[in-house]
C-alpha cells in the first residue's frame, strides 16, 4: 500500500486495515453532511452543495500530511474527486501567493505550492485563501478530476493532503464520513 500511496497519492481499501503511516495521528471525527450554518467548516460554508477544490488545513502553518476517510453512512451514491496537479498546474501554483485569513481575521500571505523534502506541498482553499498573484480561483476550479472515488459503507481512502486537491459534488443529508488527520513527523 505504501508503494501505491507514493505512486498515486492515495489508496482505496474496502476493508478495515489502514496502512501504517508515519506521523502523529489526530482523533477520528465524524463528518456529517448537513445544511449550511455559521460554522467555520466547509460544510458550514457550502452545506449540502458541492465543495470546490481544496486541501484540508490550507491556512495552517503545518497542514495535515495525510487524510484517512472511512465511509460510515452512504444513503445514496456519492463520490469524492481527486486532483493530482499536472506540471503546468503545479507551475502555476508555485507562482501563486495566497492571502490566507484565519477564524480570528488574521491574514498571512502563503505560497500555494512550496518544495518540501524533495516534493511539492500544495495548499488551496477558496473559502479562506484568496489568490493575490498567480492562478485565479476559476482557473483551478476548471480543472478536471484525475481520479473519482465512489463511496460505499466501510470504504477507506487514505490521501496525501500535501499532494492532492479534493472536492465533492452535492451530497444528500446524512452522508457520514469519519476523518482522521495525520501530520508528518
Amino acid at each position: 500500500m505504501k508503494d501505491e500511496l507514493t505512486a498515486h497519492g492515495f489508496v482505496v481499501m474496502d476493508r478495515e486495515a489502514v496502512p501504517e503511516i508515519a506521523g502523529r495521528w489526530g482523533s477520528p471525527q465524524a463528518i456529517v453532511s448537513r445544511e449550511r450554518d455559521d460554522s467555520w467548516s466547509l460544510s458550514g460554508t457550502y452545506g449540502l452543495e458541492a465543495f470546490p477544490w481544496h486541501t484540508d488545513g490550507a491556512i495552517s502553518s503545518r497542514p495535515p500530511r495525510w487524510i484517512v476517510l472511512r465511509a460510515l453512512s452512504i444513503p445514496q451514491s456519492t463520490y469524492t474527486e481527486l486532483l493530482d496537479p499536472d506540471p503546468p498546474l503545479l507551475t502555476g501554483l508555485r507562482r501563486t501567493v495566497l492571502r490566507a485569513v484565519d477564524r480570528t481575521g488574521r491574514a498571512r500571505h502563503l505560497p500555494a505550492a512550496v518544495s518540501e523534502e524533495g516534493r511539492w506541498r500544495v495548499r488551496w482553499d477558496p473559502r479562506t485563501c484568496d489568490p493575490r498573484i498567480g492562478l485565479s480561483l476559476d482557473e483551478v476550479e476548471a480543472q478536471d478530476a484525475t481520479t473519482i472515488i465512489e463511496w460505499r459503507e466501510g470504504r477507506i481512502v487514505v490521501l496525501d493532503n500535501a499532494r492532492l486537491l479534493h472536492r465533492r459534488p452535492t451530497v444528500p443529508a446524512g452522508r457520514v464520513l469519519e476523518r482522521t488527520y495525520v501530520w508528518s513527523e
